[in-house]
C-alpha cells in the first residue's frame, strides 16, 4: 500500500500537469492539437536529478498559484468531513478545533501556518471578500474585531470548518458578515 505522502505526491503531480499543460490549438482550426506529456515519478526525497528538480519547481509553482492551491486545499479539507470537534484538537484521530483543522489541512500540502486562529490571521495576507478564492481562509471576528474562529473558504459563500463541541467537520454557509478573509503566503 502506498504511503499517504506518495499518494499526495502523485495527486499533486496530476494537478500540476493539468494546470501547467494548457490546451494547444492549431491556428488553422479550432480543434485541439494533441499534446505529449512525459510522465515522471514524484518523490519526496531530496531532488538530485533534473527531472525531479523540475517536478519540485512545478510543485512549488502550483502551490504559489491561489487557484491551483485552492483546488488542492478543498480536496484535502473534504477528506476530513465528519471528524468530531475537540477543543485543542489537531488531528483526525483525536478530533479538531477550528484552527487545528485549518493548520492540519495546509500541513498536508507542506504549508506551515500558526496553531491558533489569531496568529493564523496575523501571519497572512489580508484580502477583501471580492478577492477571495476557494482555499483562502475566513476568520470570524467579534464586534471589537477580535478573531475567534477560522475556516477554509469553499466558494459560494460557504466554508469548511470544525464548528464547536458536539459538531463535526462540515461545509456550511457563512452565517455572518463579521468575517475577515486572508490568503496564505507561500514562498
Amino acid at each position: 500500500m502506498a504511503s499517504a505522502r506518495a499518494r499526495f505526491g502523485a495527486s499533486l503531480a496530476l494537478a500540476v500537469t493539468a494546470t501547467l499543460v494548457p490546451a494547444v490549438t492549431s491556428a488553422a482550426s479550432a480543434a485541439p492539437v494533441p499534446t505529449v506529456v512525459r510522465t515522471v515519478s514524484v518523490s519526496t526525497a531530496a531532488a538530485t536529478t533534473p527531472t525531479s528538480t523540475s517536478t519540485a519547481a512545478a510543485r512549488r509553482a502550483a502551490l504559489r498559484n491561489p487557484l491551483t492551491r485552492g483546488r488542492l486545499v478543498l480536496a484535502v479539507a473534504a477528506r476530513y468531513r465528519g471528524v468530531p470537534y475537540r477543543a485543542g484538537g489537531t488531528s483526525p484521530r483525536s478530533g479538531f478545533d477550528c484552527s487545528g483543522y485549518t493548520r492540519y489541512v495546509f500541513s498536508r500540502l507542506g504549508i506551515s501556518i500558526p496553531r491558533v486562529s489569531r496568529q493564523q490571521y496575523a501571519s497572512m495576507t489580508h484580502i477583501t471578500r471580492a478577492q477571495a478564492v476557494p482555499g483562502d481562509l475566513v476568520f470570524f471576528h467579534s464586534g471589537s474585531g477580535r478573531v475567534y474562529h477560522a475556516a477554509i473558504y469553499a466558494g459560494a459563500n460557504s466554508v469548511w470548518h470544525s464548528p464547536f463541541p458536539g459538531r463535526r467537520v462540515m461545509r456550511e454557509r457563512i452565517w455572518t458578515s463579521a468575517v475577515y478573509f486572508a490568503r496564505v503566503r507561500v514562498r
